[in-house]
């Protein structure tokens, strides 16, 4: 029994000065791999739910449009592109240059209410009857000179039946020559003179490949020379600036050329002489006819008044 009670005592001992600590540890322990376990499911989580579902090319955390047909291009944010912001996807858009802010059908089309092909918001005729031939502004097409040129926007509404015209309705020429009136020593085309211009600006024969359009400005012999050579050389440009912006002709091809008084066609000593002289030559000519002092755009040195 001794034994038995010394026995017993020293376990009690033993176990008294166990430290305490092993628990904790254990503990920790068991903490630790908890935390692992956590972020293992977190990442787990995160890879099944944060996909691309829709295949569009767009993680679904980033994607505002989750069921974007497979295929179909998207933007940035994954959802379907919408290039004229009419509200209808290009992949459905039948008419992909819609106005901006106008009103469009399912397929994003503008509303023809009177089926003339002009969508109503560039329609400057709406009501059109149902057959009738229309322009661009939705009004009805009058060709009183049947040349196929609309009568508005025929320059030359009284070409004889069945003769060749240019795009402007005109009889082509390859030299044209204007005496429009300028105030002195002004460049600038006066608005009375504009439709004089216009008229015999638009009888110019419609361009070939190569060939370029010509410009050439004269004076007549009053004033100094030099200045009438800057003269001649602002006038053919101002006339270069009035076709590009008015008749549509492309600014890379028309050439511009001064002459001041040197080439008179009429006598300087009269008025009537002396405006013949104040000219603007315009010619259809081939590139590689061009004089050599020709140029696109007017010499710093021909600013100068």
């Amino acid at each position: 029994m001794k034994k038995m009670k010394t026995a017993l005592t020293t376990i009690c001992i033993i176990t008294a000065f166990t430290p305490l600590h092993s628990y904790a540890d254990t503990q920790q322990n068991t903490t630790t791999h908890a935390i692992e376990s956590l972020s293992s499911y977190d990442a787990k989580i995160t890879e099944t739910y944060y996909k691309d579902l829709d295949q569009d090319g767009v993680q679904d955390q980033k994607d505002h449009c989750l069921n974007t047909s497979f295929g179909v291009p998207v933007d940035q944010t994954g959802c379907a592109i919408d290039a004229d912001k009419d509200g209808v996807a290009d992949h459905i858009d039948k008419c992909l240059n819609s106005s901006p802010g106008a009103v469009v059908n399912q397929f994003g089309c503008e509303n023809d209410e009177d089926g003339d092909g002009v969508p109503d918001s560039k329609d400057e005729c709406p009501g059109t009857p149902a057959g009738t031939p229309v322009n661009a502004k939705g009004c009805e097409i009058i060709d009183i000179d049947q040349d196929k040129v609309d009568d508005a926007e025929d320059e030359c509404i009284d070409t004889p039946l069945g003769g060749t015209v240019n795009r402007h309705g005109c009889e082509p020429h390859e030299y044209v020559l204007t005496n429009i009136v300028f105030k002195s020593y002004s460049h600038q085309i006066e608005e009375d003179q504009k439709p004089i211009i216009r008229k015999d600006a638009a009888m110019l024969s419609n361009l070939k490949e190569n060939e370029v359009v010509l410009i050439t400005g004269h004076t007549d012999y009053q004033g100094r020379e030099s200045m009438n050579i800057r003269l001649s050389w602002r006038r053919a440009n101002s006339a270069k600036d009035f076709i590009v912006n008015e008749l549509s002709h492309v600014q890379q091809l028309v050439y511009i050329n001064g002459k001041g008084e040197m080439y008179p066609v009429a006598d300087n000593t009269t008025e009537e002489g002396r405006q013949e002289n104040r000219r603007i030559e315009l010619n259809v000519i081939p590139r590689d006819a061009l004089p050599a002092d020709a140029k696109l755009i007017l010499p710093p040195e021909m600013i100068k008044k």
